[in-house]
């Protein structure tokens, strides 16, 4: 492993971890100022954050790939085409997403029960939605510290902002702390976006060349591929708050999300580590280096079990902790944590042979395995909701669900490996 990817991996996972505890440390801040209830109804309403990442109907991982390549190609015309021409498909996508909350006001429950609320979080973050293609193209460009610095800079402001809160220095209702929540969010984009055009010299003039469009079909098309797996993706990691909403009780709510985020943690830190190989594998790939390819997948195997051991001994302390983190407001039995821990395990192993197949944008088998599964979740959540099975439900049903496609993406990483030609 070089030098430039160990000293992204770690100083990437130190910014990521330093992010991850000042989000730990504003959970029961939060929670204290909001109280229970509404802290149940702020996790459910901010969860859906991350299903505007589906509007790129997956164009911004194709250009991902493409910004990597373009370091061992060093055609920075096609890929000025390329970026200006995902930035207006994600400029039509800003429009397409304000119809669809207009909508959601009306027919999601958590929405127009808390209508205030919910424009107040989601109108400016869906209106900086161009500004997240940054995050594409600045880790295509292995930019992975100076990415992860800003990401850690909106979580310790929002720490600061929300302890401010919690001691009545500021004083301000659900809503205001929505207002800090969005604003931070557009400004943090926004300077990522910038900090990303300018490290490839992008040239704004494309902007205003609608040809640009045409010519990044192919890549947008390729984006389809990934829009499927993102929806996936987000039916079977993102719906625990909703289904526990919607079965159970509040507070089980808040049980749910403050367990999950223990485990959310680990996951996060290993998608530090996938972030950065990927961008190695596309690299490698451009290169025709089968060698390469075949360390990399050693080094990330290798990785997934470690994380997995990991996850399995930190599980006997998760108790205490959440008891401790939360101030003796939340609770947790051992027994309960079982599919947590199942499903974070089986999640590391399949990231590894997933992250070369989005490398190779070998996406088909995947999709077909990911609208299997996004497909069953609901009813086989709801089935283990009737076993009472708790908080453990959502994540019991998403684990079932992944082992088929852990078994295909490893198979299929393997023969796309060996079907090249070594260098």
């Amino acid at each position: 492993m070089n030098i430039a990817v160990v000293r992204s991996i770690f100083g990437s996972i130190i910014f990521k971890i330093a992010s991850s505890v000042a989000t730990f440390i504003s959970v029961p801040l939060l929670l204290h100022a909001l109280g229970t209830d509404n802290y149940g109804i702020w996790v459910t309403l901010t969860a859906l954050v991350g299903w505007l990442n589906l509007f790129d109907f997956g164009s911004g991982y194709s250009l991902k790939n493409k910004v990597t390549e373009s370091l061992v190609h060093k055609d920075e015309q096609q890929l000025n085409v390329l970026i200006a021409g995902t930035i207006q498909f994600y400029l039509l996508s800003t429009l397409v997403i304000l119809l669809v909350f207009a909508g959601a006001l009306i027919f999601i429950d958590a929405f127009n029960s808390h209508l205030l609320l919910a424009v107040t979080i989601y109108l400016p973050v869906i209106l900086a939605f161009p500004f997240t293609l940054g995050h594409f193209v600045i880790q295509g460009l292995k930019k992975f510290n100076l990415f992860n610095s800003l990401l850690l800079m909106q979580s310790v402001v929002w720490l600061l902002i929300i302890e401010l809160f919690n001691h009545n220095i500021i004083q301000g209702s659900i809503e205001r702390i929505a207002i800090v929540y969005s604003s931070l969010y557009v400004i943090v984009n926004f300077f990522i976006f910038f900090s990303s055009l300018r490290a490839v010299k992008f040239e704004w003039s494309e902007m205003m060349r609608f040809s640009n469009f045409v010519a990044s079909k192919k890549s947008l098309l390729v984006g389809g591929n990934f829009f499927l797996l993102q929806v996936s993706s987000l039916l079977l990691f993102s719906l625990g708050n909703i289904m526990t909403y919607n079965n159970l009780q509040l507070r089980d709510v808040a049980q749910f999300d403050t367990v999950n985020k223990v485990y959310l943690m680990g996951m996060t830190v290993f998608n530090v580590v996938i972030s950065v190989f990927w961008a190695e594998i596309s690299h490698a790939k451009a290169l025709e280096d089968k060698s390469k390819l075949l360390k990399i997948q050693k080094q990330l195997l290798l990785v997934a079990f470690i994380f997995s051991l990991g996850t399995v001994l930190v599980t006997f302390l998760v108790p205490l902790f959440v008891t401790y983190w939360t101030k003796g407001v939340i609770h947790v039995e051992l027994i309960q944590l079982i599919p947590f821990v199942l499903l974070t395990s089986v999640q590391f192993f399949s990231y590894v042979g997933a992250v070369f197949l989005n490398a190779f944008e070998e996406l088909k088998g995947q999709v077909v395995l990911s609208v299997i599964a996004a497909v069953l979740i609901i009813p086989l959540a709801k089935y283990f909701f009737y076993l009472n099975l708790g908080i453990g439900s959502v994540p019991a049903a998403s684990f079932v669900l992944i082992v088929p496609t852990l078994l295909y993406v490893h198979f299929k990483s393997l023969k796309c490996i060996k079907s090249m030609n070594s260098i």
